[in-house]
């Protein structure tokens, strides 16, 4: 179970990527879910896998299909497969952001 103090490092980190357009542009290279644990720990924030893989799991707990599917997007090495992981960062793609744009 993800401790309080976890949720709150984790919510601190998807509000930095929101409100950081460097820390945002960082994501675009990230294709596993141990490289964003990884790159939010080398800015500061630390959780650990364990921790995020939770929160994720209860972050897609309230979404439509639709969005569980875009979540579960496979291809990794398109630049937004990790804006896709986490609820509030699929609310900064811009529509046309999808499987087929490069």
């Amino acid at each position: 179970m993800l401790n309080s103090s976890s949720r709150q490092i984790i919510q601190q980190f998807i509000h930095s990527v929101v409100q950081s357009h460097e820390i945002a542009t960082g994501l675009k290279k990230l294709t596993s879910h141990g490289q964003i644990v990884d790159y939010a720990n080398s800015k500061g924030f630390s959780f650990a896998k364990a921790d995020w893989d939770e929160f994720i799991r209860s972050d897609s707990e309230s979404l439509s299909s639709q969005d569980k599917q875009s979540a579960h997007f496979d291809n990794t090495n398109h630049w937004s497969w990790a804006f896709r992981q986490v609820s509030s960062w699929r609310a900064m793609l811009m529509e046309g952001a999808d499987q087929g744009s490069s």
